[in-house]
């Protein structure tokens, strides 16, 4: 009896098994849901994949070009020719100096922190010249 009712448990196991075998998402929509979950975080991680391509080569171009730390002539004929700055141009980076930087930075969107970096020279260079 014993043997009897364990073969009929392991055949209907197997049976079971075999029923759900096959073309799966047809028959079990947790698990069509869930392939088209994959399908979909594959999409979403392809895109993630072209935009980190396009910033690599961002940050690539942008090596090319390296800082040119500005001296304090250009800083102050820069500010001068922008409308900021009213001294000499002695390339003394001094109070006036300073606040002429924050007064830039200011009027155009940056941290008026009083100190030429990379973001704050980039606007401010093109006034290095006049023409």
């Amino acid at each position: 009896m014993r043997l009897i009712l364990g073969a009929s448990l392991i055949l209907g196991f197997i049976l079971s098994g075999c029923a759900t075998s096959g073309n799966v998402g047809a028959f079990d929509p947790e698990i069509a849901r869930l392939q088209n979950k994959v399908e979909v975080l594959e999409s979403e991680l392809r895109q993630k994949q072209d935009e980190n391509l396009i910033l690599k080569e961002k940050i690539a171009e942008f090596d090319k070009k390296p800082f040119k730390l500005p001296t304090g002539k250009d800083i102050q004929t820069a500010l001068k020719n922008a409308g900021f700055y009213k001294g000499d141009v002695d390339g003394q980076i001094g109070s006036k100096t300073k606040q002429a930087i924050k007064k830039f930075q200011e009027a155009n969107g940056l941290n008026p922190d009083g100190a030429v970096g990379s973001r704050t020279w980039e606007k401010l260079e093109k006034y290095l010249s006049t023409h």
